[in-house]
């Protein structure tokens, strides 16, 4: 499972996340606050699921509480998470990935790296998979053989709903995700948000 997601190009990345701190900068104090981040020793604290990012601003760098380096992945997500200008509503989980507006062309993909990947590394230990969801500050929810209920951001909530295999069919997963999670993220934003929550269940650091 070592190449669970892609990596792109770290240049990609580097540019990506500049330019986020860039834009987070420009931020008023109190919408970071709304976002749900606080002041703390210099940076802004920013909970993400069972961990919390220390983003500090004037140095540009981004850790956890713990003080353990994030990926470049993560840090892009939680920078842009904290660049949102508007005020959304925070809505339940409940629309799959492909009835997003701009969900239908990254379907596929969206299955290969978020969904597919997570099915064969838990196949049919659906207990090992609770595990893993309670762990990561999960909440259990209602849908098929289990649900969770994951607080990836302080007003952004995914659920993933977990069908056990059976004599005739394999295990299946599906995301379900806020109606107006386009007003949080980019398309593919949310294609690496889901493929990077898969990669937390299955063990990967941030």
């Amino acid at each position: 499972m070592a190449d669970f997601e892609p990596k792109p190009k770290r240049s990609t990345y580097a540019r990506a996340v500049a330019m986020a701190f860039e834009a987070v900068r420009c931020q008023p104090a109190d919408q970071i606050r709304w976002l749900g981040a606080q002041p703390c020793a210099g940076a802004w604290r920013l909970p993400v699921l069972n961990e919390a990012f220390d983003v500090d601003l004037v140095g540009a760098e981004l850790r956890t509480a713990g003080g353990t380096d994030v990926s470049e992945a993560w840090a892009v997500l939680a920078l842009h998470y904290l660049s949102v200008g508007s005020r959304p509503e925070t809505l339940a989980p409940e629309v799959a990935f492909a009835d997003l507006p701009g969900g239908r062309n990254y379907a596929g993909v969206y299955e290969q790296r978020a969904v597919r990947r997570l099915c064969v590394f838990f196949g049919s230990n659906g207990d090992a998979l609770r595990r893993s969801a309670i762990g990561l500050g999960a909440q259990p929810a209602a849908g098929g053989d289990a649900a969770f209920d994951f607080p990836v951001f302080p007003r952004v909530w995914v659920r993933l709903v977990w069908h056990a295999p059976s004599d005739e069919f394999p295990p299946a997963a599906t995301w379900l995700l806020p109606p107006n999670l386009e007003a949080w993220f980019t398309t593919e934003d949310i294609v690496v948000l889901s493929e990077r929550l898969a990669s937390r269940l299955v063990g990967r650091p941030f």
